[in-house]
């Protein structure tokens, strides 16, 4: 079967999920054997025959009954990951925590990111992936996910290039 990755946009405060509830919700739902990484919403989970489309469409659905949270969901196959992973130009950075990749779930009409003036960090869009490097640290950085929606008119969900990489190991 075809390990999926599927990330949730915004897990987390007042959208906290119980993993292992999510897990058994998402098997329910016919997402055969479910694994998640970490409590940010990181599923790995048996696609089915079932597109990406229709995959997100599940998971969402199955958050929204369970949990009450709707929650945008990015689909990305094993080798769709590994892909993003290795075309991330600040993959050698040394802090692999301060390097994101941006999922979105569409490719943007737009060509390039246009960062705001006066910014450290560098970004690159790379067709439904923003690689981002942070080299003074996320957590006071203007450019979260929601600032590349806003940006791009597409949905987006960002993980770091350590969970990335053990995504990649765990839906091998």
């Amino acid at each position: 079967m075809t390990r999926t990755i599927a990330l949730l946009r915004g897990v987390g405060g007042p959208t906290a999920l119980k993993m292992a509830t999510l897990r058994e919700v998402l098997a329910s739902a016919g997402l055969g054997e479910v694994e998640t990484l970490q409590v940010a919403g990181n599923i790995v989970l048996d696609d089915a025959g079932r597109s990406p489309e229709a995959v997100a469409g599940v998971v969402r659905a199955a958050v929204l009954g369970a949990f009450g949270h709707d929650l945008p969901v990015v689909v990305r196959s094993h080798a769709e990951l590994a892909d993003a992973h290795a075309r991330n130009p600040f993959a050698d950075a040394a802090e692999g925590r301060w390097v994101q990749t941006v999922f979105l779930d569409s490719v943007p009409a737009v060509a390039a990111v246009r960062l705001p003036a006066g910014i450290p960090e560098e970004a690159v869009l790379d067709g439904r992936e923003v690689f981002v490097r942070y080299p003074e640290g996320i957590g006071g950085s203007k450019l979260q996910a929601g600032w590349f929606e806003k940006h791009l008119g597409v949905v987006a969900t960002a993980r770091n290039a350590n969970t990335i990489a053990k995504l990649i190991a765990l839906s091998a």
